[in-house]
């Protein structure tokens, strides 16, 4: 396995708004290198976006194709707001509203690589048998950044969970240093009806913190 790019938060900065306005594949892909961070009494624990998933509401695997619900009446809020949903009896998963108010957009997270608050993370998840295992899933990522039910909703621009973007240059040297950037399909859909054939994700081709690789599939 590679070193781990040192990430250094001094690159990093809060996005505006429109970053999050932007097409959802669009932010999709800038949301690679990313930094997510959920700051709670016990400490904060955070680390470097490395997979992601675009959900469009023109598309039956998006939760807002049918239309708002109670459930999902987040992803028809402002962007760059947090859209968090349980899954499967025992998962949360984290999203980020994209695009205009009202359409129903969202990106999911999948992986992150765990860079600060392992600490906490390791509690969270007992399973994990090796650090880079903490994060490498939705479900895992939401688990050891303590993120469910309360978050849903916050706004990731001045919340305690917060999204933070590299400068353009500290990106590009972070992508390289990855092997470029992955696009493919999206895990878990089951059939083409629910878009199953739709190239809606994106990772950092070499990361080992990647749920599913392309070349696993």
């Amino acid at each position: 396995m590679k070193k781990a790019f040192e990430v250094d938060l001094s690159k990093y900065r809060a996005p505006s708004r429109a970053f999050f306005a932007r097409d959802t594949l669009t932010v999709a892909k800038a949301l690679l290198g990313a930094y997510v961070r959920h700051e709670l009494p016990e400490g904060t624990a955070g680390g470097m976006i490395i997979e992601t998933e675009a959900y469009i509401y023109t598309e039956p695997g998006c939760h807002a194709f049918r239309g708002e619900t109670k459930r999902n009446r987040a992803m028809f809020g402002p962007p760059g707001h947090a859209y968090t949903y349980f899954t499967y009896g025992n998962h949360w998963m984290f999203n980020i509203v994209t695009e205009r108010e009202g359409l129903g957009c969202a990106v999911l997270v999948r992986s992150i690589e765990p860079r600060e608050g392992l600490d906490l993370m390791r509690p969270r998840r007992p399973k994990a048998k090796r650090d880079i295992d903490l994060t490498n899933g939705p479900g895992k990522l939401a688990a050891a950044l303590g993120i469910g039910r309360e978050e849903y909703g916050l706004d990731l621009l001045n919340s305690r969970l917060r999204i933070l973007v590299p400068s353009a240059a500290f990106r590009r040297r972070l992508v390289d240093r990855y092997g470029g950037i992955v696009r493919t399909t999206r895990i878990g859909l089951g059939d083409i009806d629910r878009g199953a054939d739709l190239p809606y994700r994106f990772y950092l081709a070499d990361h080992p913190c990647v749920s599913v690789s392309a070349r696993k599939r």
